[in-house]
């Protein structure tokens, strides 16, 4: 199904509080209670070094309606490479370029299935290109779930990496967010995926993750 018939995807404007509302509960529904605030939201719409997107529902005359769907991007820095060291070696040798993190995505159960994570995957990869990042990496969250990120990633050509067993164990205490599925502390594992954004290696079609 064609999901640019029915959402318009569109990046979150700075200033947008009743979007970044709309971000938040949706992002933290589906990847943990505690883990955005409306603050920090409307702090990435208006950093030059980070993106939000939404996928809203056409409202008629009324032009774009509810979202129904949220997206972060963002650009890493050299010292961000210790977050992703237990990864690996191969993960940590990414910092020698300029990287970009696919950091999350939530879409609304009852509008999943119909392309729009990827739509608004595929407007995020497009940011971190015109920001000149040579890698996007994302982290899939395991959480067990049907609609869990490990499927999107590969159909989008993400290259599957290392799986760490209860990544998030110490972060969600430490940031005080509870995980929808295993409460507090989060003993879900996650994935490294990586993608290359240059010409020679970007998918021209093509967290964490998505829940």
């Amino acid at each position: 199904m064609d999901a640019g018939r029915h959402v318009e995807i569109g990046e979150l404007r700075q200033g947008d509080a009743a979007g970044a509302a709309q971000a938040r509960q949706l992002l933290n529904v589906a990847l943990g209670d505690g883990m955005y605030s409306i603050r920090g939201i409307l702090s990435d719409a208006a950093d030059p070094t980070a993106g939000v997107w939404l996928a809203r529902r056409p409202d008629g005359a009324a032009g774009a309606g509810p979202a129904v769907a949220a997206a972060i991007a963002r650009l890493l820095v050299p010292e961000d490479a210790a977050y992703y060291q237990r990864f690996g070696p191969a993960a940590v040798s990414l910092f020698g370029r300029t990287v970009g993190s696919f950091e999350a995505l939530a879409v609304d159960l009852a509008w999943r299935r119909r392309g729009i994570g990827a739509g608004l995957t595929r407007a995020s990869l497009d940011w971190l290109r015109r920001q000149g990042c040579a890698v996007a990496v994302a982290i899939s969250w395991l959480s067990g779930r049907p609609e869990s990120s490990p499927e999107l990633f590969r159909h989008l050509g993400f290259a599957e990496g290392r799986t760490v067993e209860r990544f998030y164990e110490r972060e969600s205490v430490e940031n005080d967010w509870s995980c929808p599925v295993c409460g507090q502390p989060c003993r879900c594992a996650a994935t490294l995926f990586t993608l290359p954004l240059d010409a020679a290696g970007g998918d021209a079609g093509r967290g964490p993750g998505a829940a």
